[in-house]
């Protein structure tokens, strides 16, 4: 009876496992947007784009780690800003490829955009992935020089877990106690603002993400009570040290509780954040990066990348939330703190798979925005001091 109940409990958690693998990885949870990828549903955008792919940068375990390069045909003289991606797969599956066409949708824009990629779990604890990260951005700030680049102009965006990878190399880059956890020094670029797209932000909870995969995330790093302290997103130590942040969730986004609850602690710390919520329920996971070329993701990335702007040059702060459908949401600055109803759709559920509740706010967003026109080592000594953007 003891060996058939252990067949069952690993039936069932290969089952769960499955089932939350491919939420993470998109491949369920956007029904029916396939069917607007088609290459006549692709928008048409301001500028062509040149590729340059599979740039090797780091051999490590006999993995090759490569980057991918998106420049936009701009004219000669023309400074162009930068953005950097991380792509999603919880940690465990997933590459720099399954976001190429958000990246060329990026550089359709006029950004020059690298694409970096990380060894997976569990053959790379959590720590050896962010030193990936680090690794990756460290040789594209020494191919910028070979660029005509805004250096004033540099982003970074991630998606579901390389938002939760996202959020903890841009932390390091300040706080000498996170470098000394993790065990690896930061990257030396300095980040203008950040983009979180239903973000894998909270790996320890008692639900799916952390019964299923923190063992896979960890290793070993998870007896060190000095490193599991700072895996919860909340600690100070990554809030205070994040640059300015536009966060992307969804009705239909089965993680959409994590983005909710990690915007409602950036907006308790004072940190300036903008949170995107679309109120449709067949907009699933990472819809933004899987199907870029779908009116709504088109919508989404104009948005982010106009807020991303407006971190760059001091022009008007927008609301710091808004849904996703319309014109009559309040016009408030991001310092303010907005009277609405949606407090409780921050709640955790008890477990991953369940909603948010959706917030009681209108059902289509406004028009009116406009877009504007290594072998690296492990860490000896004290990073950088903090410096605030």
């Amino acid at each position: 009876m003891k060996r058939r109940g252990s067949f069952v409990a690993k039936t069932i958690r290969d089952g769960l496992l499955e089932k939350t693998m491919k939420n993470l990885y998109g491949t369920k949870s956007n029904p029916g947007m396939e069917k607007t990828e088609t290459e006549d549903a692709k928008p048409q955008f301001p500028y062509n784009v040149e590729e340059i792919l599979n740039q090797t940068y780091l051999n490590r375990q006999e993995d090759p780690l490569a980057a991918d390069i998106f420049k936009p045909e701009v004219e000669k003289d023309k400074e162009m800003p930068v953005i950097v991606t991380i792509h999603g797969g919880g940690l465990v599956e997933g590459d720099r490829k399954i976001t190429r066409d958000f990246n060329r949708a990026l550089a359709g824009h006029g950004y020059l955009v690298f694409s970096v990629e990380y060894r997976l779990a569990p053959r790379a604890n959590c720590a050896q992935q962010l030193d990936d990260v680090c690794a990756g951005m460290d040789l594209i700030g020494r191919e910028l020089v070979s660029y005509n680049v805004d250096f004033s102009r540099i982003y970074l965006i991630a998606e579901s877990a390389g938002a939760y990878l996202a959020t903890y190399v841009t932390a390091m880059k300040y706080s000498e106690k996170l470098q000394k956890a993790i065990g690896y020094e930061p990257s030396k670029m300095i980040f203008k603002a950040v983009g979180l797209i239903s973000g894998m932000f909270y790996t320890r909870k008692k639900d799916l993400i952390g019964y299923l995969l923190s063992a896979m995330f960890f290793g070993k790093m998870e007896e060190s009570t000095e490193f599991i302290k700072y895996m919860n997103p909340e600690n100070p130590e990554i809030i205070d040290n994040l640059p300015p942040a536009y966060l992307i969730t969804s009705r239909g986004d089965f993680l959409n509780n994590y983005t909710l609850m990690f915007h409602d602690a950036l907006k308790r710390q004072g940190k300036k954040t903008h949170l995107l919520y679309y109120g449709d329920k067949n907009l699933g996971h990472s819809f933004v990066s899987i199907y870029p070329y779908h009116e709504k993701s088109e919508d989404a990335i104009q948005k982010m990348l106009a807020w991303f702007e407006e971190q760059a040059v001091g022009e008007k702060v927008t609301p710091e939330e808004e849904t996703a459908p319309e014109s009559e949401k309040p016009e408030e600055t991001a310092a303010a703190e907005p009277e609405k109803p949606e407090e409780a759709a921050a709640a955790e559920p008890d477990k991953v798979g369940e909603t948010a509740a959706e917030p009681e706010k209108p059902e289509e967003e406004s028009e009116a925005e406009k877009k504007p026109k290594r072998n690296r080592k492990k860490k000896t000594e004290a990073g950088n001091n903090k410096s605030q953007s």
